[in-house]
């Protein structure tokens, strides 16, 4: 039923994506969610994070099992803060709200110490779908994967 109901909200929002003129235009109440959920990150704040998101929600990080529910996000995040990282910079592209569900997709670039321990700033991408929780948005399904190149097989 989850599963059902995650491509019925992606088969909503590009349809509703396909058809709309604001392409590119940003909601500013989500455009606010990306400052907080930056500065709670930057803070290393997980409990704030964690309340970001629905009871129900559901985190897709890159080459990992999906992440179920607010106190798992939350896990997830705290486990995350522990390592060497500074400087995330939260980049949304696009914002729609229509109803109940809303969607952002953007970038985001993080400090990390690189392999030679030279800092280095790697860019993700990220798409968020959010649904409306009384007067406020919480986020549903959040996913997000990196630039990286593949990993190339030793010859």
């Amino acid at each position: 039923m989850k599963s059902i109901m995650a491509a019925l909200v992606g088969a909503a929002i590009v349809a509703f994506a396909a058809t709309s003129d604001s392409q590119g235009k940003r909601n500013p109440a989500l455009d606010k969610l990306a400052v907080d959920f930056q500065a709670a990150f930057n803070a290393r704040d997980a409990a704030k994070i964690a309340s970001m998101y629905t009871s129900d929600a559901v985190l897709m990080p890159p080459n990992r099992p999906m992440v179920k529910g607010r106190a798992d996000i939350e896990a997830y995040y705290r486990a995350g803060f522990t390592g060497d990282f500074s400087d995330v910079k939260i980049l949304p592209f696009e914002s729609i709200a229509s109803g109940n569900l809303a969607f952002e997709a953007g970038a985001s670039t993080i400090v990390l110490p690189g392999p030679d321990g030279r800092p280095r700033t790697p860019v993700e991408k990220y798409v968020i779908v959010y649904k409306r929780a009384g007067r406020d948005w919480k986020i549903a399904y959040d996913i997000f994967n990196d630039d990286a190149p593949e990993p190339q097989p030793e010859k």
